[in-house]
């Protein structure tokens, strides 16, 4: 079973954007409980090859509502950005700790869009499930780390790529 990631937020006007998560070892960062992000090359349907420059589809994370979610709003209304996004991935490692083994930072992001959303609530199936929010980012930048050996692929909008 996959365990969550946690994601800390810096904004350029409202600074620290903390969350109300209080497990040990990571309080006050936001609990995210699903992540899909997608980077792809255009490619001709015919040969494969590319046919076009690397597109970076918006990081979309889901996480339940708390008291990250109004500025969260407020960055996404008034455009601010957010000069990092760092979200952490942890997992439980052959002796029996949690550790942080993967990494995704994002710089100079924006929220694009925000969509709030509960399941049916009169569902019994739906009992376990709380109020949550969809939060999608764009960005300039973004560094994926395996922390273990330091392993590091970065990509930025303004960086050319042949």
């Amino acid at each position: 079973m996959p365990m969550p990631c946690y994601m800390s937020v810096k904004g350029k006007s409202q600074g620290d954007i903390e969350g109300s998560c209080t497990i040990k070892g990571h309080e006050k960062t936001i609990f995210v409980y699903e992540l899909d992000h997608n980077v792809g090359i255009p490619t001709d349907s015919g040969s494969g090859l590319p046919t076009g420059k690397r597109i970076h589809y918006p990081l979309v994370i889901t996480k339940e509502l708390d008291k990250s979610s109004p500025k969260l709003q407020q960055a996404l209304v008034t455009g601010e950005l957010l000069t990092e996004v760092m979200l952490e991935f942890w997992h439980i490692s052959p002796a029996g700790k949690e550790e942080k083994y993967y990494t995704v930072k994002l710089e100079n992001a924006i929220v694009v869009k925000s969509e709030d959303y509960f399941p049916l609530t009169f569902l019994e199936e739906s009992k376990p499930y709380r109020h949550m929010e969809k939060i999608s980012f764009t960005y300039g930048k973004i560094i994926w780390t395996w922390v273990p050996d330091g392993i590091e692929a970065e990509d930025s909008w303004e960086a050319p790529k042949s």
